[in-house]
Formats: structure tokens, sequence, C-alpha cells
């Protein structure tokens, strides 16, 4: 139920609401694309943990390891660059 709320609900509430885009933004729909980005980078260093943590307690072996390692991966590298482009897009209105 609360992943419900914050997945869909969420976003369809701060829609139209003004961004924040200095200081700290707590609710992820609140930032804008720059900030979103920002926040994208600094989480890199906790999915690094959170990637080391994985393989050393779980019974995963090398192969899903990897799988889970690039899906993490591929996915931050995704949602950077598209935080990127709507930015540099929202920049030139």
């Amino acid at each position: 139920m609360v992943t419900l709320f914050a997945g869909v609900l969420l976003p369809i509430l701060f829609r139209n609401k003004e961004k924040v885009d200095k200081g700290p933004g707590l609710v992820y729909y609140k930032l804008s694309y720059r900030r979103k980005m920002i926040r994208t980078l600094t989480t890199i260093p906790l999915l690094i943990i959170i990637i080391i943590a994985t393989s050393y307690l779980t019974d995963l072996d090398g192969v899903e390891t990897l799988v889970f390692t690039s899906v993490i991966v591929v996915l931050t590298i995704i949602q950077f660059f598209y935080n990127y482009y709507k930015w540099k897009k929202h920049e030139e209105r």
C-alpha cells in the first residue's frame, strides 16, 4: 500500500507544484530535474555499499551478482542521463 502511494500518488500530487532547486529537498518528486540529477550522483556511494553488502550477505553466485550489479548500474546511468536531458530541456525555456 505504501509503495502504491509513493509510486503512483506522489508524482500526481506534485506534478504542477513549484520544484525545489536550492536547499534541502526531502521529497524526490518536489525536486527540480537538476536536483534529481545531483541526488542520483550522491546516491552512488550508497549503491556501491548495497552492491558489496548484497554480494557478501546473499547466496548469489557470480553470474547473479554480475546481473544484479549490471541492472543497478544501467538504471542509475539511465536515470542520470534522463534527468540531465530534462534539466537542459527545461533550462532552454
